[in-house]
């Protein structure tokens, strides 16, 4: 019987592992395998390997810089970004959760564009002037009111900035909306008898049942950054395959160094926003 059952464990996992293997691991190896090749492709006798060792990953870390910038800019938005969208996103969440009147219409509001921009429409938007505030005439005029005309330029690009930050927010906003509809109201109720104000409510209750979700929210994140559209790392990536002096084994190494970076990425925030029994959120 125990046999069996076992048999039945493994023929119902059997479509994730064959899955697992085909699109992952398989993928993966070959991957890591370019890395250390020079690979080429001829009509007839299909891809030439030239094994070279780690002359791809020298080659991209010492000599030739565009990727090595582009990932410290990479790193550095992810380290910026992350605690912003965390932080907007639980603010928004729990604004969509209250019991005021119009949550549903500004809800579809909210999200209806998320869901229909790509990241490649979020690229042209960008590029041709989408997402940037025109200030002429009287929008000018009212701007220049508020603020010296000197940081209007940065007024504009701080608007930009938080369109942009505003439609990353929306996958964790949904993830934390969806932990805080599974509060047990009792809580808020029996803490509102004993007189506890908004904050300690959000302190106490609220962010300690909501926090585990921050690693899911980290995880997204950080994959998200990295696989947009926008990320001019995937363009180097891309073009690198086709390029006659980089060519399929360059890409690989590049792949290999961007992967490993995002998963450090997710390890270093990870520790970061882990729980701590002294000191943190117990």
């Amino acid at each position: 019987m125990k046999r069996r059952n076992h048999l039945y464990g493994l023929l119902f996992i059997s479509p994730w592992i064959i899955g697992f293997l085909a699109f992952v691991a398989y993928p993966l190896y070959r991957t890591i395998y370019f890395s250390f090749h020079t690979v080429r492709y001829s009509g007839e006798l299909g891809y030439l390997y030239d094994f070279v060792g780690i002359e791809n990953y020298k080659r991209i870390l010492t000599i030739e810089a565009d990727f090595v910038i582009e990932l410290q800019n990479y790193i550095v938005k992810t380290l910026l970004y992350v605690p912003v969208i965390i932080a907007l996103s639980i603010i928004i969440a729990i604004l969509l959760n209250s019991k005021l009147k119009g949550t549903a219409f500004f809800r579809l509001i909210f999200f209806l564009p998320i869901i229909i921009l790509n990241g490649e429409l979020m690229k042209n938007m960008r590029n041709y002037g989408g997402m940037d505030l025109e200030v002429g005439g009287i929008i000018h005029s009212i701007i220049n009111r508020i603020v010296p005309e000197s940081i209007i330029p940065l007024f504009i690009e701080l608007f930009a900035m938080v369109s942009e930050l505003l439609w990353y927010c929306g996958v964790p906003i949904l993830i934390f909306l969806a932990a805080l509809q599974k509060i047990d109201k009792s809580l808020y109720e029996a803490a509102e008898i004993d007189g506890a104000s908004f904050w300690n409510i959000f302190w106490k209750i609220t962010l300690p049942i909501i926090y585990p979700l921050i690693s899911v929210v980290i995880v997204y994140v950080v994959v998200f950054l990295a696989n947009f559209d926008a990320n001019p790392i995937n363009s180097i990536i891309r073009s690198s395959r086709t390029d006659p002096s980089r060519r399929e084994g360059y890409a690989s190494a590049l792949s290999i160094i961007y992967a490993f970076a995002q998963t450090a990425l997710i390890g270093v925030l990870f520790f970061i926003t882990r729980r701590r029994e002294k000191g943190g959120i117990n």
